[in-house]
């Protein structure tokens, strides 16, 4: 249950039903607004309503979606899921660079948009988790061979995944969804494995370093009790090497 407010922009009522539809059956949403557009979309915002997400179609008449996605981003921080008819890996590039939360290629099954829901839940509870900052070298493989390996600058860790810093990735591989495996090395030159899934990406467009631009979320799958042990032993290790003053991200 999501327990929360959603707007849906789209200019078409029939897509606007069906999201409706599925957010109050599937998933119990306090209030549901609607927009035919972005200026509509817009007035909605600024009338009060807090809003914890947003489903907007891409393509519309008038003021871009795309508008919208950076004023929600600035202001109260709403899950922004983009929707589109475009070919999918276009549609999937638009929320990449735009820093959408996901997207939905339209048309989309009830499924899919539950899929998106959870994940986005989920990736709220991972953050909700004890996270400790730390700055350590590692490895990511993305994709599905050893020919996507992108070396990564790890910036927080729990026991539920990590966020790093790496190269904008290319097509084809590292995208939402995508399985990695990503090796972690300690001080003491050991390291360890996690499978992982690729939960959001964001390209930081005002960053100059090629190496750093694009942060990447993932959640551990199958963690073993021996990978658990060493996790903990490492997340604890961390903590304690954090300065005086540091605190641990929540």
């Amino acid at each position: 249950m999501l327990k929360s407010n959603a707007l849906i922009v789209d200019s078409s009522i029939s897509t606007r039903n069906y999201v409706r539809r599925l957010l109050q059956q599937d998933f119990g949403c306090n209030e549901i607004h609607e927009a035919k557009n972005v200026d509509d979309a817009f007035r909605v915002l600024k009338s009060g309503h807090i809003i914890n997400w947003i489903f907007s179609t891409v393509a519309m008449p008038g003021l871009s979606p795309l508008d919208l996605l950076g004023s929600a981003r600035n202001s109260a921080h709403p899950r922004f899921v983009l929707m589109s008819s475009a070919e999918h890996s276009v549609t999937r590039e638009v929320a990449i660079q735009k820093s959408a939360a996901d997207y939905l290629y339209k048309p989309f099954l009830p499924s899919e948009l539950a899929n998106v829901v959870h994940r986005l839940k989920g990736l709220e509870e991972q953050r909700s988790a004890v996270r400790s900052s730390i700055s350590l070298a590692c490895e990511i493989n993305i994709g599905f061979d050893s020919l996507h390996q992108y070396g990564a600058e790890l910036t927080d860790i729990s026991m539920l995944g990590c966020r790093m810093k790496t190269s904008q990735v290319k097509p084809g591989s590292g995208y939402i969804d995508d399985l990695a495996t990503v090796t972690l090395r300690l001080e003491n030159g050991t390291s360890f494995h996690v499978q992982a899934q690729i939960k959001r990406l964001a390209f930081n467009a005002s960053c100059t370093d090629p190496l750093r631009n694009t942060e990447i979320a993932i959640a551990f799958i199958d963690v073993t009790p021996p990978l658990k042990e060493k996790l903990v032993s490492f997340i604890n290790s961390s903590r304690k090497k954090l300065p005086p003053n540091g605190k641990i991200k929540k």
